[in-house]
C-alpha cells in the first residue's frame, strides 16, 4: 500500500491507568482544618498529575473549555530542556477518517519512555508548541498537519529546538490531502521514493559510532515487523542506519540512501533526525529500538558521548582479504603478488592435504604473509564425533608441520564449507588456535566477536571473526561481468567503511586463474581500497583477534556535565597498550573538543577530526595504569 492510500491500522485501545488513593485526614485543627484539607487535596493531586505524566499518560485538565494533556505554562516549566511528543489533533482525525487509530502509533512511545522511567510531556494542541523554546519534539508519523502546525514546528527548530519525526511526517494537510514531502526536507530528509518492507529486506542496520547509534556495535541488524506501510527511501546530510537484507548487500543504486538520517544545517539552530519506518513496525519488538532511540535523542539534546573507538589509531574501520587455498595451490602466488603491491599482510588458509603437495609455494607465503588453517580435507566439522574431530585437527597440523615446522606461530583457522560446530572450536581452542574465520551468520553485527567457551579466560579465547562481505563464489552466483564484479567489491568495501566495520573478503585459490573474473576484477578494487587506505586498518585476521582480544584490557568511564565531559581510561595487565583510541559525539557541529588532563603527567593525546559530528581521540602507547581527562565542547 503506498503512502498515497489509506494506511491500515486496526484499533487498539490504551491500557487505562489504576486510580490514585489520596490519603485520608483524621486530625481535625479547629479554625485551620478547612484551609489544611484544601492545602492538602491540592498537593495530594499534583503530585498524582506529575507522576502521571512522568509515566507518559494523559492527565486531562481543564483548559479554556477544553480538555489538554496539560496546561501549557506547566509544560513549560516542565519541558523546556525535556522531551514533548505531540498527538496531532489533524493526524488523529485523518486517521479517524480512514477507519484506523492514531493512538496505535503513540503507544510505543509511551511505552518507550515508561520503561526508560524518563520523564516527557504530550501535546494535543498545537498552540502549545509556542510556549516552549529548546528540547526536543517527538513527532509520531504525524501524516496530516496544518499550515499552522508546520510554521510552529519549524519555528521551535529555527530556536535551537530538535525534531524527531517518524515516517510520513507532514505529507498530507489538515483536511488528509495529499501534500508532497517539502516538509520533511525542511527537517533534512529528502524522499527519493519508497520500498516494500519484505522479508528480503526487513533488516535495519546500523552504523557503528554513529551519532545516532553510537551504543550499538557496527553492521547490528534489527528485525522490522512486517506491515501493510511502505517505508521511505530517504537522503540526508547523516546517515545512521539503512534498509537491507538479511545479507546486508549493497545496492548501488541506493547507495546513499538510509532509513535514519540526522541533519544540522549553518542555517537552523536545531538538529533533526528522521526515521524512514512507522511504529508499527517496532511494536512488536521493542528493544533494540529502544536503544536507538537513547542514541538519538542524547544526540539531539546535544549530550556529547565518548566510546571505545572498535579499532585502533583512530581508523574507521578495518579489512582483511583471506584466500582458502585448496585446488588451485600455486595460483596463490598470483595473489600474493597483488596483496604485495598493496603492501597488505593478508592470510592464507591452507588446506593441508594439498599444501603438503606444494611445500616450496608453501614456505614462500610463510615468509610474507600469515598461515593458517583450512582443514585437512575438504570436508565440512560439523555432526562429527568429537574424536573424529580431534583426529582430523592433529592430522592437520602434523601435515602442516612436515612442510613449516614452526606450527606454534599459526594460530588461524577457516572451516572447510564454513561448516563447524561447538565441538569445533572447543577443539581448536585446547590446540592452540586463537581466531576462527566463520561464515556470516554466527553474528549479528560486523565486529568480531569470543567464542564462549567454558573455564577459558578472555585472552586465551578464541576470536571469531565473521565473513562479512560477499566471496567469490557468491559474486559467481549472481552471474556477474568482471565491470559487475568489481563495482560489488567496491560497494561491499565502501559499506565497511560506513559503518565502521570489520571487513572480510574470502577468496579461493581455484578462482585466481589469469582470465578468471575474480583475478581481472580485483586490481580496480584494490586501487579503490588504496584511495581509502587512510581510513581502512589493513591487517591479517590474526593481528585483527589479537587486537580484539587486547582490547579487553582498555576500560573506558565517562560523566559528561552539560557542554563537559570528563572520562577514565584504565589499561589492565602488565604490559604497554599501544594505538588505544576513543570516538567522541560532538555536541556541536564541527567544534572539537578541547582536551586536558585532570592528573599532573597524562599522556598526551591527539584529537582527530572523523567528520562535522565525531572526532577521535588517539593515544600512541599507554602503560598499565589509570588516567583521567577532560573534554570541553563550548
Amino acid at each position: 500500500m503506498s503512502l498515497n492510500n489509506a494506511l491500515a491500522i486496526p484499533l487498539m485501545p490504551l491500557n487505562t491507568p489504576t486510580s490514585f488513593e489520596p490519603r485520608p485526614a483524621h486530625r481535625r485543627i479547629g479554625l485551620y482544618l478547612v484551609p489544611l484539607v484544601v492545602i492538602g487535596l491540592a498537593m495530594t493531586v499534583l503530585a498524582y498529575l506529575s507522576s502521571m505524566q512522568l509515566m507518559g499518560w494523559k492527565t486531562p485538565i481543564l483548559n479554556l473549555g477544553r480538555f489538554s494533556t496539560a496546561p501549557a505554562a506547566m509544560v513549560l516549566r516542565a519541558s523546556r530542556e525535556g522531551v514533548v511528543l505531540y498527538a496531532s489533533p489533524n493526524t488523529k482525525e485523518y486517521f479517524l477518517g480512514i477507519g484506523a487509530n492514531y493512538d496505535r502509533l503513540l503507544t510505543p512511545w509511551r511505552s518507550y519512555f515508561n520503561n526508560r522511567q524518563a520523564g516527557f510531556q504530550e501535546f494535543s494542541e498545537a498552540a502549545q508548541l509556542r510556549h516552549i523554546d529548546a528540547g526536543v519534539l517527538i513527532l509520531p508519523s504525524a501524516v496530516a498537519l496544518s499550515a499552522q502546525e508546520r510554521a510552529d514546528i519549524l519555528q521551535f527548530r529555527s530556536q535551537g529546538g530538535a525534531i524527531l519525526a517518524t515516517w510520513a511526517t507532514g505529507t498530507r494537510n489538515a483536511k488528509g490531502d495529499w501534500d508532497g514531502w517539502q516538509f520533511l526536507e525542511s527537517i533534512g530528509a529528502k524522499s527519493v521514493g519508497e520500498v516494500a518492507l519484505e522479508p528480503v529486506a526487513g533488516h535495519l542496520v546500523l552504523n557503528g559510532e554513529s551519532p545516532l547509534s553510537h551504543s550499538q556495535p557496527a553492521g547490528q541488524r534489527i528485525v522490522l515487523s512486517k506491515v501493510s506501510e511502505r517505508l521511505l527511501r530517504l537522503q540526508g546530510e547523516g546517515i545512521a542506519a539503512r534498509i537491507m537484507n538479511w545479507s546486508r548487500i549493497p545496492d548501488t543504486e541506493r547507495s546513499n540512501e538510509g532509513a535514519v538520517i540526522f541533519s544540522e544545517t549553518s542555517t537552523v539552530a536545531g538538529r533533526s533526525a528522521v526515521f524512514a519506518f512507522a511504529e508499527s513496525t517496532w511494536e512488536s519488538q521493542p528493544e533494540p529500538i529502544y536503544a536507538l532511540v537513547d542514541d538519538t535523542l542524547r544526540w539531539l539534546q546535544r549530550s556529547p558521548a565518548i566510546m571505545r573507538s572498535a579499532w585502533p589509531y583512530g581508523k574507521r574501520a578495518a579489512h582483511v582479504i583471506e584466500m582458502d587455498t585448496e585446488e588451485g595451490f600455486p595460483n596463490a602466488l598470483r595473489f600474493a603478488a597483488m596483496m604485495q603491491e598493496m603492501s597488505y599482510r593478508g592470510s592464507f588458509y591452507v588446506l593441508t592435504s594439498v599444501g603438503k603437495l606444494f611445500p616450496d609455494i608453501l614456505a614462500s607465503l610463510s615468509r610474507d604473509f600469515e598461515i593458517g588453517y583450512h582443514g585437512d580435507v575438504h570436508m565440512g566439522f560439523k555432526g562429527q564425533s568429537e574424536q573424529q574431530q580431534q583426529q582430523r585437527i592433529d592430522t592437520m597440523r602434523a601435515e602442516m608441520a612436515a612442510v613449516l615446522p614452526e606450527i606454534k606461530s599459526f594460530t588461524g583457522f577457516r572451516a572447510p564449507l564454513e561448516s563447524y560446530d561447538g565441538t569445533t572450536e572447543t577443539l581448536l581452542q585446547k590446540a592452540g588456535l586463537r581466531h576462527h574465520v566463520t561464515d556470516p551468520s554466527r553474528t549479528e553485527a560486523r565486529l568480531p566477536s569470543f567464542a564462549k567457551i567454558d573455564g577459558v579466560a578472555t585472552q586465551d579465547t578464541l576470536v571469531i571473526l565473521p565473513r562479512t562481505q560477499r566471496d567469490d563464489i557468491n559474486l559467481a552466483k549472481e552471474n556477474l561481468s568482471i565491470a559487475q564484479t568489481q563495482q560489488a567489491l567496491i560497494d561491499d568495501l565502501d559499506l565497511t567503511e560506513s559503518m565502521g566495520a570489520l571487513g572480510l573478503l574470502s577468496v579461493h585459490s581455484q578462482n585466481y586463474t589469469t582470465d578468471s573474473v575474480l583475478t581481472q576484477a580485483m586490481p580496480g578494487f584494490l586501487a579503490h581500497l588504496k584511495l581509502h587506505r587512510d581510513q581502512f586498518w589493513l591487517a591479517s585476521a590474526g593481528q585483527v583477534a589479537d587486537w580484539w582480544r587486547e582490547r579487553e584490557r582498555f576500560k573506558l568511564s565517562s560523566k559528561a556535565r552539560g557542554k563537559v565531559l570528563e572520562f577514565d581510561v584504565t589499561i589492565t595487565g602488565k604490559t604497554a597498550f599501544n594505538g588505544a583510541s576513543l570516538i567522541v559525539i560532538l555536541s556541536s557541529k564541527g567544534v572539537p573538543p578541547t582536551l586536558q588532563g585532570l592528573k599532573i603527567g597524562m599522556p598526551k593525546a591527539s584529537v582527530q577530526r572523523i567528520d562535522d559530528y565525531r572526532a577521535a581521540i588517539v593515544f600512541d602507547t599507554l602503560n598499565p595504569g589509570n588516567y583521567a581527562y577532560q573534554a570541553s565542547f563550548e
